[in-house]
């Protein structure tokens, strides 16, 4: 967790930084600002849907001696789980598209890419997962964009 909280921390300061940068350059001559800021919110939003749907299946089994348990897994149902196995991370990508929007720099939009490719890589072997687990798992459920990935 740490190590997460300070790669986001870290791209957090250098897109600012950017920001900062490019203050004193000419404006684009499309401006993505409002639709920005419309991706941006949708992400965000879907993303805390989809985390708050994962965070209602976090139970445990508790042991005969009630000292803590084992963690009992389940497919995560609801939203978009139904068609793909990590909807929270393409809202995030989706999020960070929004943000690439709004900053309108070539740094930003590296990053977006960054985080699809990393978050593609981490919902197929989760899909992955899935499969080794539960035998009923669903054959056409797709690792990250409904019906292609």
């Amino acid at each position: 967790m740490a190590i997460i909280s300070s790669g986001y921390f870290f791209l957090t300061a250098t897109m600012i930084y950017t920001q900062h940068l490019t203050a004193g350059l000419p404006d684009t001559p499309l401006d993505l600002l409002y639709p920005g800021v419309v991706v941006f919110a949708i992400g965000v939003a879907g993303n805390f849907y989809h985390h708050r749907l994962l965070s209602q299946l976090r139970t445990t089994k508790q042991d005969s001696d009630g000292d803590g348990g084992e963690k009992q897994y389940k497919i995560p149902t609801g939203g978009l789980f139904g068609l793909v196995t990590c909807p929270h991370y393409l809202f995030e990508i989706v999020s960070f598209f929004g943000f690439a929007m709004i900053a309108q720099t070539v740094h930003a939009l590296v990053i977006a890419f960054g985080t699809a490719v990393y978050l593609a890589g981490r919902s197929c072997a989760t899909r992955r997962w899935y499969e080794s687990k539960f035998e009923d798992f669903p054959a056409s459920t797709k690792a990250l964009v409904p019906y292609l990935l």
